[in-house]
């Protein structure tokens, strides 16, 4: 059941999060005996949920469930057509414990979203009083500072969340009018809710 929207939808190219790899793994090897072609299977990195998970310290399974973002929980991720307002509230909530990269959501969106897409510097605007505006030409850069707690949680929510908006101003602008819009309206009025 898993691995039947692959075959459903025709699909050449399966791109999906790691923890669906097993699926994707058992799709190439039923495909030919069930008269479909094999598909490609790509992997990415998952980003980790923006919630402070339950439990830090789990393992295996277990952890990965608690740091994995949750459709039914809106706030655990940034969705491509959330607002601005939405994506700085979200990410201000974020768990982002000071000097810790291990398990930040927030880092993780800095290094896997930020840093991937834009050749620029990421700006983290602060005022004077506590060190005026910082500049990172890379991930390295930026992880270093905040485990030296020179940049603080608040300034690189702020900082990742002005990246991540504009990185995703295009696709907002996109699913403003048109068909574009009625296609995302009605896809939200399929939501279910708990």
């Amino acid at each position: 059941m898993q691995a039947s929207d692959i075959f459903q939808l025709g699909v050449d190219i399966a791109q999906l999060g790691m923890d669906q790899r097993k699926v994707n793994v058992l799709a190439r090897e039923v495909a030919p005996k069930l008269g479909y072609k094999k598909p490609i299977a790509v992997h990415h990195h998952m980003l980790a949920g923006l919630a402070h998970p339950k439990d830090a310290d789990a393992g295996g399974i277990e952890r990965s469930i608690q740091f994995k973002m949750s459709k039914s929980d809106p706030d655990s991720a940034i969705f491509m057509t959330d607002s601005e307002e939405e994506v700085e509230r979200k990410l201000g909530k974020a768990y982002c414990p000071e000097g810790v990269a291990e398990n930040n959501p927030v880092l993780e969106y800095a290094k896997y979203v930020v840093f991937e897409k834009f050749e620029s510097p990421l700006k983290i605007e602060r005022p004077a009083k506590f060190g005026g505006d910082l500049e990172f030409k890379s991930y390295g850069a930026l992880e270093k500072a905040f485990l030296s707690k020179e940049l603080h949680p608040a300034d690189l929510k702020k900082g990742v969340a002005a990246g991540v908006n504009e990185l995703i101003e295009p696709v907002r602008k996109h699913f403003e009018k048109g068909r574009a819009r009625g296609l995302l309206e009605e896809i939200e009025s399929f939501k279910v809710t708990k």
